[in-house]
């Protein structure tokens, strides 16, 4: 029976699923589909499928600093080489992708503290 721990668990889990398939549903809707942007959403949901079929008992640690620096990197890379503003949405501030980044990186965050609470976790139990 899974425990409170893995309903947290599996629930964040979901939560950031949500958030990158929502962004790149954004991205292909808005006719703006950078591919460095989708790739950043696909190692996040890589992660997510590494945990959800308990490919991390052991190296948890690495695996999620890996995937979310590899999410961050990207992320950061795409705002030096585009900017900070969108000149597609009138040159404001890219508000919605500081907020998808920030929203993706505190979930992460609570997931892996989640995660090292209950080792034994299973997204999928």
């Amino acid at each position: 029976m899974p425990t409170r721990s893995d309903r947290t668990s599996l629930f964040i889990g979901l939560g950031i699923a949500l958030v990158q398939i929502v962004d790149i549903i954004l991205h292909v809707a808005t006719n703006q589909a950078e591919p460095i942007r989708i790739t950043s959403n696909l190692a996040v949901l890589v992660w997510l499928a590494f945990l959800a079929f308990g490919k991390f008992k052991q190296g948890f640690r690495l695996m999620t600093v890996g995937f979310i620096g590899v999410y961050l990197a990207l992320n950061i890379a795409f705002l030096a080489m585009s900017g900070l503003t969108n000149a597609a949405q009138g040159g404001g501030l890219r508000v919605t992708l500081l907020v998808l980044i920030a929203l993706t990186v505190i979930l992460a965050a609570l997931l892996a503290y989640f995660w090292e609470r209950h080792p034994n976790n299973s997204m999928m139990a």
